[in-house]
Formats: structure tokens, sequence, C-alpha cells
């Protein structure tokens, strides 16, 4: 009886201690597609994951799996509404036709830099406008990067220069702006676009400086058409069934990481990024070209049919295409002022 009393005793101290110091740990994957050395991968979302750690008294430890590891650029948003992952970070341009609204804020010349890009996204998304596309999971935040440029290997001036100049491609409506600008568009995953520059498959990559340190594609290209075009938006998504499992105050904590101002700080981050980047470059040698007044003018006026379409895209989908478009326009070159 004395034995049973004690082993009781022992059992219950321990599921005591287990309460008091050892609760119970919630344990999220999240899944992403960018090389470890990424911004994005190297510090942006482990210091998100970590911050929530922290706040939870280590009761939701994030667990991230770059590179594809767990899900290929693809297949993030259905992986993690199915649940192979319970979060995930990727963007619309891989799955095309998926995310109108979302798209129309990649159409072209409308944003610079990623802080104004990200909240702009985030008040559409808060307007009810991509209710939509991201039905099935919950969405933690949106963002974009900084505006991205033309980077060549060879030296390009012109419209005439970019002509058959086979450039890669993030998403759909930069394949129509660069088939507008006389380029030959291709696809190629991000992680893959040092091994195609390399291999001559491509010529050049659309991206912003960000990633010519963070993919080490300044080694590969050689000039960068410094004339701000697009800029690429992104998701970080979890799974509804995880979230609503999870107890109200951890809910709590992942909300209060979550939605405009964390996508704001993301922007800003990047734009950080950018600089780095571009200070990168510079160091390296690279040349930086400068269109002149009269080829921008050019450029803008090829990119107006491909704004037209994207916005058409959108109706299509049911949307309100031009009052999204022009609500993105507007607060754009409103922030822009601020």
């Amino acid at each position: 009886m004395l034995k049973k009393l004690v082993s009781g005793l022992f059992v219950g101290a321990l599921a005591f201690s287990g309460i008091a110091h050892g609760k119970e740990v919630h344990e999220l994957r999240l899944a992403h597609y960018l090389p470890p050395m990424h911004n994005m991968a190297a510090k942006i979302l482990p210091e998100w994951a970590e911050r929530i750690g922290k706040a939870s008294d280590g009761r939701l430890k994030i667990t991230i799996y770059p590179a594809g590891q767990l899900l290929a650029v693809n297949e993030i948003f259905d992986g993690v509404r199915g649940g192979v992952a319970d979060i995930g970070w990727s963007m619309p341009g891989a799955t095309p036709g998926r995310f109108p609204a979302m798209s129309i804020m990649e159409l072209p010349f409308i944003f610079k830099r990623a802080e104004h890009a990200s909240q702009v996204v985030m008040e559409a998304f808060e307007k009810g406008y991509m209710d939509k596309e991201f039905e099935g999971v919950k969405v933690l935040y949106l963002h974009t990067h900084h505006a991205g440029i033309v980077n060549t290997k060879d030296e390009v001036r012109d419209l005439e220069g970019l002509k058959g100049k086979r450039i890669r491609f993030p998403s759909p409506p930069v394949r129509s702006l660069l088939t507008s600008l006389g380029a030959d568009p291709v696809g190629v995953p991000a992680p893959q676009a040092y091994e195609s520059l390399e291999r001559g498959v491509l010529d050049g990559v659309a991206f912003p400086y960000d990633a010519m340190k963070g993919l080490r594609l300044g080694e590969l290209v050689n000039y960068h058409i410094d004339f701000p075009m697009y800029v690429l938006t992104f998701y970080l998504v979890m799974n509804e069934a995880k979230y609503n499992s999870l107890p109200q105050d951890l809910q709590t904590i992942i909300d209060d990481n979550s939605g405009m101002q964390e996508a704001i700080a993301v922007g800003r981050a990047w734009d950080e990024s950018e600089e780095e980047g571009r200070a990168y470059v510079k160091e390296r040698g690279n040349v930086f070209i400068t269109l002149t007044p009269e080829q921008q003018k050019l450029w803008r006026e090829r990119a107006v049919p491909v704004i037209d379409a994207g916005i058409q895209e959108a109706d299509k989908a049911g949307l309100p295409g031009k009052e999204i478009y022009d609500m993105a326009v507007q607060r754009a070159a409103e922030l822009a002022k601020q």
C-alpha cells in the first residue's frame, strides 16, 4: 500500500512538473523554397519563428524546412491547406491563374519600395479582394519584394539590345511584360537561376538587387538596367485546422506577430536587403545602366497592354480588376509622397 502511495505521489509530482515546467509544446512545420543564404531564409523567417517561440515561452516550436525540402515552390499553398506543412511561405506566381487579385499587384510600374507595396497588398486583402484565392488557409501576412529590374550578362541599353534575350521571369505579369519588351521570357524557379545562367540557358534575369547577393546571381550577370518595373508578391499562410486547434493564448501570439504591421516590417527588411544587394554588385564592379528618358517612355508604353490584360484577367475571375488596380496605383502614389 505504501509502495502504491509513493508511486502515486511520484507520478502526481511529474504531472505537476509537466504543467509548471514542461508545458505542452505545439510543433509547427514551416516550408519555403529559398536557399538558406537568402535574407528571407537566413534572417526574416528564423527571427519570426524565434520571436513566436519566446513569446509562447517555448510552447510554440516552429521548425523551418528551406529550399523545397518539404514542399516545392508550386506545392506550398496546397501543401499547407492539406496539412503537409503547418505554415508555408511562397509566391503566387508559382501557380499561375490561382491568385488574380495578387497578380494585379504585380502589374508593371505601380510600386518601387517593398514597404509601400506590402502595405497596399495588405490593404487590398483587408478589403476582401483576395478572400476567394486564400480560401482554406489562414493568411498570416502578404508582402512583396523591392521593385525588380532586368539584369543581363551582356550590355543592354535599349529595347533593341533586349530583343531576343532569354530572360528569366518570376510570374505571369512579368512574363507578359518581358514579351512586350521584345525579350524571350524563360520560366526558371529562383533557386535554379544561378545554374541556368552558368549553363548559358539564360542571358539574364528579372530580379531585384536583393537576389544578386542572396542568390549569388551578381557573380554571373554584369549589367543591371536600373529601371524598377514590377514587384513580386508573397504569402505566409497557415493551415486553418492547425491554427484552430491551438489554445486561445497561442492563437493570440500568432496573431500579434501577423497582419499589417508584420507585412510592413517584412517589406522594409526587403528594402534594406535591396540596398545591400546593390552595394554588393557595385563592389564587384558590375555596371548600372540608366535608360534615357526616351527609352523609359518606350518601356512604359509597351507595358500598357500588359496592364490592360491583367485587369481583364481579374475581371474574368469575377473581381473588379480596374477598381483594384486604381486603388493600388493611388495608394502607391500617396505612400511615395510621405
